[in-house]
């Protein structure tokens, strides 16, 4: 049996990047499937109170929010390429975890939820944006390129976030893989169309099982 439990969805990009990550690091988990609608069952939220996926249980370590987790992953592995244990190293990757979820995410989820989760059953990957209601979907892409713009910016040219992979392209990669569903191409954003091809075609992300 393995030594990690993982509190996982098929279909949550939270999910996958902790996935993403374990497969990086060569490391197993006993996935424990959760509903991804809410509410979730009752001894979950005793475990979570949060209710949020994914959570991670590592011996007596138990851990939630996906980023942390893939703090804690790195770092529990001695992985400082990863996620570098010097702070001014670390500060980079931390910024660029922040900011995605800050910044970034929140602009991108409207979108998804308009094209994908409205359209379609969620549990099974969702719908298709053809589907949707053009007229609130093409607000939710304007949003969603105004954000990618600041995140163009932001990100290296090679096909990471950093210059280097790090936990920063485990957080970004299954978002932006995703986003080839919907209806905007990157053509405008070549870093991040680089990053989303790159970050999507490592054997690491394909051993994850990205599902939508």
């Amino acid at each position: 049996m393995a030594d990690l439990v993982l509190y996982d969805h098929p279909v949550s990009s939270n999910c996958l990047k902790v996935r993403f990550l374990l497969a990086e690091l060569g490391l197993d988990a006993e996935r424990r499937h959760m509903p991804f609608t809410r509410p979730r069952p009752s001894h979950y939220v005793e475990l979570n109170p949060f209710g949020g996926l994914p959570s991670l249980i590592d011996g007596s370590v138990m851990l939630a929010e996906s980023n942390a987790i893939l703090r804690y992953l790195a770092r529990r592995e001695q992985r400082d390429d990863l996620y570098p244990s010097e702070p001014g190293a670390a500060a980079g990757v931390d910024w660029a975890l922040d900011a995605w979820a800050t910044n970034v995410r929140p602009a991108l989820a409207p979108a998804e939820s308009v094209a994908l989760m409205e359209t379609g059953n969620w549990d099974e990957g969702g719908g298709r944006w053809e589907d949707a209601d053009q007229d609130r979907l093409g607000q939710a892409l304007e949003q969603a390129a105004a954000a990618l713009e600041r995140f163009e910016a932001f990100c290296a040219d090679n096909g990471t976030v950093l210059g280097e992979f790090t936990i920063a392209d485990c957080c970004v990669a299954p978002v932006l893989w995703r986003w080839k569903r919907l209806p905007l191409g990157f053509d405008s954003f070549p870093k991040t169309a680089l990053l989303q091809g790159r970050a999507s075609n490592r054997p690491s992300f394909l051993a994850a099982e990205p599902v939508a």
